[in-house]
């Protein structure tokens, strides 16, 4: 009886011999028969390919697999590449999101594609996007679990999506995002903070205090905001008075208002975004969600430098502020929730401190009371203010969905079959982008 991809990660993964244990867990999942080989050229892995800018074919560049490079289609090899299948996904909203869509393949609404912009997309997921022609991700069991927290206990803390990379951090984020807004939550939803502390974007001191300000970027995140929850921000009156420079919005007036004057008004966005999650997060008339990718840069060191030359914690910048007592249990949502995906693709905008202590080293009881209290004796730290949600490995039956979805979309076109399912689950661990790799290697 299949007992589950922890088991194989013990018993599989060291023991190359039991692959025949894996091949039969794998067969008792499949529910269809195994796809037949696609007619055209004898393909053992996937096919798209880009060229290095510059040089003919002849000239002795290598090849690189869309593993390495984001795939240029317009130069894909022909004799190696067939463009992807049409096939009828459900769109991922309300209705769709429950068990009935585990381990199925979800398409993601053009909503919250158009909010993110074009070529935007977290990650590495625009280059499978254009991979399988179709904005597409697996519905996992674990995106059930997060899709419950939206509607949770009232003023629930923050809860922080962790795993190693290439785990679906990011698209476990993207796909609780898009079940919100169609929900009709007020989403405030950015795809990536990365910006907001390498340097990369305009930033200026604020005209009192410490703080630097970094208007655009807040102004692209309300006009995020807006595209994506234009009806949900009418439904919420602002319940008082509220000034942004000369310009008073009174009560009666709504969110949409505030936010709308503030990309009206770039010199003033921060003092939007500012108001508009004061009020979202206090009423309860519809729920909100913050959903931050790489949100551990919150806790970091920027790249950027202040007056005196000296680093940019990011407290000091306003946008981070805004967002930071969510995270940090000083600010409660009256009803939503607050989430956040880590990222450790950026090592230098990984704390140290957050990293050990959502990685802790594994640890022992201290039986004796004596050492136990020793102030001497040290014991790493494991408290922090918000939940986590470790993503593991994919189960069995998530990699069998998996890649069958790739066969169906010409990613890959050797048949699927029990033997392949275990061969790449066992080989990645059960981690989805090394399945990815291994499947669109070209070997």
């Amino acid at each position: 009886m299949f007992v589950g991809a922890a088991h194989f990660a013990r018993s599989v993964v060291k023991a190359p011999k039991n692959l025949a244990v894996a091949e039969t867990a794998i067969r008792s999942l499949s529910t269809t028969r195994p796809h037949t080989q696609k007619k055209g050229a004898d393909r053992t892995q996937s096919t798209a390919f880009t060229k290095k800018e510059g040089g003919s074919s002849g000239s002795g560049k290598k090849l690189r697999s869309g593993t390495a490079t984001s795939v240029n289609l317009l130069n894909a090899n022909p004799t190696y590449y067939i463009e992807p299948a049409r096939i009828q996904l459900a769109t991922l909203n309300a209705n769709t999101a429950n068990d009935s869509h585990v381990n199925k393949f979800v398409q993601i609404d053009d909503a919250l594609l158009q909010s993110i912009g074009k070529g935007h997309f977290p990650g590495t997921l625009g280059r499978d996007f254009k991979l399988f022609g179709r904005p597409a991700l697996l519905y996992r069991r674990i995106t059930q679990q997060l899709v419950d927290r939206l509607t949770g206990a009232p003023e629930q803390r923050a809860t922080v999506i962790d795993g190693k990379n290439g785990s679906g951090k990011s698209a476990e984020l993207m796909k609780l995002a898009a079940v919100a807004a169609a929900k009709g939550h007020i989403v405030v939803y950015a795809h990536s903070t990365l910006p907001w502390v390498n340097s990369s974007r305009p930033y200026a001191p604020a005209n009192e205090g410490s703080l630097f300000v970094q208007h655009e970027l807040t102004l692209e995140l309300l006009k995020s905001v807006l595209m994506l929850s234009k009806e949900a921000l009418a439904r919420v009156a602002l319940g008082r008075e509220v000034v942004l420079g000369k310009k008073t919005l009174t009560a009666e007036q709504t969110l949409a208002d505030l936010v709308s004057f503030g990309i009206y008004t770039p010199s003033l966005a921060h003092d939007a975004l500012d108001q508009l999650l004061t009020v979202a997060s206090a009423q309860t008339q519809v729920p909100l969600l913050v959903a931050l990718d790489n949100v551990n840069t919150l806790w970091c060191n920027t790249a950027y430098r202040d007056q005196q030359d000296a680093v940019l914690p990011a407290e000091r910048l306003r946008l981070v502020r805004a967002f930071l007592p969510f995270f940090d249990g000083s600010r409660a949502i009256s009803s939503g929730l607050a989430v956040g995906a880590t990222s450790y693709s950026e090592v230098r905008f990984m704390p140290r401190d957050l990293k050990e202590r959502l990685n802790p080293p594994p640890m022992v009881p201290l039986a004796n009371p004596d050492v136990a209290s020793d102030p001497k004796v040290t014991r790493p730290l494991t408290d922090v203010p918000f939940d986590v949600v470790k993503v593991d490995r994919m189960t069995a039956q998530e990699a069998w969905a998996l890649m069958a979805f790739y066969h169906k979309t010409n990613v890959v076109s050797m048949p699927v079959t029990e033997s392949l399912v275990a061969q790449k689950w066992v080989v990645a661990d059960g981690n989805p982008r090394q399945i990815f790799g291994s499947v669109t290697s070209y070997f």
